[in-house]
């Protein structure tokens, strides 16, 4: 999957169940090059990225 903010092709599953962000239709990425968490959900039969953590900004 594409990064929404940097178009990398990085990134990882992340597991967090436990915290409840994750479920089996959205689940939780986030990118390995610009840090940003996030995942796309469904509503009203449009997909919507929603953004959990932002991405890191390099100084």
């Amino acid at each position: 999957m594409k990064c929404p903010n940097c178009g990398d092709r990085t990134s990882v599953d992340l597991d967090m169940h436990s915290n409840g962000f994750t479920s089996e239709e959205s689940p939780v990425k986030e990118c390995g090059s610009c840090g940003l968490v996030w995942r796309v959900k469904i509503e009203a039969g449009h997909p919507r990225i929603d953004i959990i953590k932002a991405a890191d900004t390099k100084k």
